[in-house]
């Protein structure tokens, strides 16, 4: 089982604004939890700093179990990108390094049929076996009859560009919440999926074992499937993160009565400071 924890992070954006501020929380193992806030307020930042995408200027992001992650832009890929190389994507860092090593010595058979290329292309399926590539190719076979309804051996080849947005989304969900990473980090899961596929979503949340941290604004899926609310809340010195572990029927109440706190803190303080210009 696997955890994240992210610990006092500060991060600056390029033009100097700090977006987020002392940030900090946990996701324990087996936990999902929900990072929720307006737009802007730094959420997919937090995911990208989670994932090592982004360094944070202070503070750590700590996780174990293996992370895997489904960015935002899946659901909108319109280039070349095959079904193959969209797995391959979100697959462990061993075996996307494998399966380019595979596509550079197929490529280099394809120019030069010499036994050099042989030899390396040999190599190249030896070591796409002791990555685990053999392994993933099972469980993406798997993906792709629940996804697209056909084998990964009649899909591979399929251009991303002509699949739905939902059946993107449902692909790579299939392929993480199969797969070994115990960590997810799930940018807008929701994104694309009919009404089936989101019910199907917010089972999977809701029986994984795997420890999850997803970003949505669907409140549906925040009241079925989170059990933990992140929220990232902006303020002039940087977004303030805090955790709310009463899940999405609770959350709102939560809030309002931690901006109560804030603002007799607010008040409390404002007297106490004219009292001491008057000494």
């Amino acid at each position: 089982m696997g955890h994240l924890e992210v610990a006092h992070v500060d991060y600056y954006l390029p033009d100097g604004r700090l977006l987020l501020a002392d940030a900090s929380f946990r996701v324990g193992q087996g936990d999902v939890v929900a990072l929720v806030g307006p737009n802007g307020a730094g959420k997919s930042t937090l995911l990208k700093l989670a994932s090592g995408e982004l360094k944070a200027d202070s503070g750590t992001v700590t996780t174990s179990g293996g992370l895997g992650v489904m960015p935002q832009f899946v659901g909108s890929v319109r280039d070349e990108r095959t079904v193959r190389d969209l797995l391959v994507a979100v697959a462990r860092p061993l075996v996307r390094a494998a399966a380019l090593a595979v596509d550079a010595a197929e490529l280099a058979i394809m120019e030069r049929d010499d036994e050099a290329a042989q030899l390396a292309y040999a190599q190249a399926l030896s070591d796409w076996g002791d990555a685990g590539g053999y392994a993933a190719e099972t469980i993406w076979d798997m993906c792709t009859m629940a996804a697209l309804g056909v084998p990964y051996e009649k899909a591979q080849w399929r251009q991303v560009r002509t699949l739905s947005g939902g059946e993107q989304k449902r692909l790579v969900l299939e392929a993480l919440l199969r797969g070994p990473d115990e960590v997810l980090l799930l940018d807008e899961p929701d994104n694309y999926l009919d009404v089936p596929g989101k019910l199907w979503l917010e089972g999977q949340l809701r029986d994984t074992a795997k420890t999850v941290l997803f970003v949505s604004h669907d409140r549906e899926l925040l009241a079925q499937a989170a059990s933990v609310i992140v929220s990232v809340e902006p303020a002039p010195g940087g977004s303030d993160v805090w955790v709310h572990g009463g899940g999405w029927p609770s959350f709102h109440e939560a809030r309002e009565h931690r901006f109560e706190r804030f603002e007799e803190l607010r008040r409390r303080w404002d007297e106490k400071h004219a009292q001491l210009k008057k000494l």
